[in-house]
């Protein structure tokens, strides 16, 4: 490691352990607002993830939405994101009396999951990045289902340690996302839950699916649907986005049912078409609270389809092999 990258990781460490000891000292409304001022702030310094953010809102609306709502929308989602990061760092704080104030959610579903795990079932909760993610899963352990939290690992090994920390406060396991599978497969087989983001590019070297998203093919993992398969799990989907008055709408359900047939490799395709359109449908009825920044169209399956945001690769990438279980 270059010193210069070293020093960079260190005083990256730095300012999010520093982060992490001051957000739970302030209020839940004080730390929502800086964060939010700091994402519109971001909007406005970060040039790239901007065009980034436009260039996906192109891809996703076309003609549908005008330039000047498509400004908005992107504007909206760095301060979501902004609000959603600070809230993560103000986690430690939140406990069952700040629960039943910050946050709504429909009780009859969780009381149904409670049920399928009684009966010995796993349940995949099936999230994206959309409104408050973060603060929903630390909810969920409040609610009695610690989660086991499947995460991408990071080069910072630090500031990994810190993020799992805040991850975990209400019970929670953290899983990377790297070799995985073997590890969730067993979870789900002990009537656990698992939380994975649907809407995150497939791991290159593992493999994926090509699937829609938005009417244009985006490489997608596979995981959820063949762990599913194997372990006769539930998937649940959830998300939750913040009210008018700051608090939070937890939404867990529908369940996206599935029903395996002879052909495994269909039902894999199918199912995984199902939980990619589930978060689509959510990300259309409030696109500003969804990470539009994010390089979700990272490869092209067609080097010559002009639809493809700059940003993307035309780097042929490895299918999904029948026999991979990846998480």
């Amino acid at each position: 490691m270059s010193r210069w990258k070293l020093f960079r990781y260190q005083l990256e460490a730095v300012m999010v352990e520093t982060l992490a000891w001051l957000m739970p000292r302030l209020s839940y409304g004080v730390v929502r607002r800086l964060g939010s001022g700091l994402g519109c702030l971001g909007y406005y310094l970060l040039a790239q993830q901007r065009r980034i953010a436009r260039a996906n809102l192109d891809v996703a609306f076309g003609d549908t939405k005008s330039p000047k709502e498509k400004e908005r929308i992107s504007r909206l989602s760095f301060q979501n994101f902004g609000a959603t990061l600070f809230k993560l760092f103000w986690g430690p704080s939140f406990n069952h009396e700040k629960l039943g104030k910050l946050v709504e959610a429909n009780v009859d579903r969780l009381l149904c999951i409670h049920e399928l795990q009684t009966r010995g079932k796993g349940v995949f909760f099936l999230t994206l990045h959309f409104g408050d993610w973060e603060l929903l899963s630390l909810a969920t352990g409040l609610y009695g289902m610690p989660l086991n939290v499947v995460t991408e690992t990071m080069r910072n090994t630090a500031l990994e340690r810190v993020f799992a920390s805040l991850r975990t406060v209400t019970g929670h396991r953290i899983v990377p996302q790297r070799s995985a599978g073997l590890k969730i497969y067993k979870a789900l087989k002990r009537g656990e839950t698992v939380a994975v983001l649907t809407d995150l590019n497939a791991p290159e070297e593992t493999g994926g699916l090509w699937l829609e998203f938005f009417g244009l093919p985006v490489f997608n993992n596979a995981s959820v649907a063949a762990l599913a398969l194997r372990s006769g799990a539930a998937i649940i989907g959830c998300y939750a986005y913040p009210l008018p008055d700051g608090r939070l709408q937890a939404v867990y359900g529908p369940e996206i049912a599935y029903t395996p047939t002879d052909d495994y490799e269909t039902d894999i395709r199918t199912i995984s078409q199902q939980c990619l359109t589930f978060a689509e449908d959510i990300i259309r009825e409030h696109p500003e609270f969804w990470l539009w920044s994010y390089k979700r169209w990272k490869h092209r399956r067609d080097a010559g389809d002009t639809r493809y945001p700059f940003y993307t690769s035309s780097a042929v990438l490895p299918a999904r092999k029948s026999t991979q279980v990846s998480a």
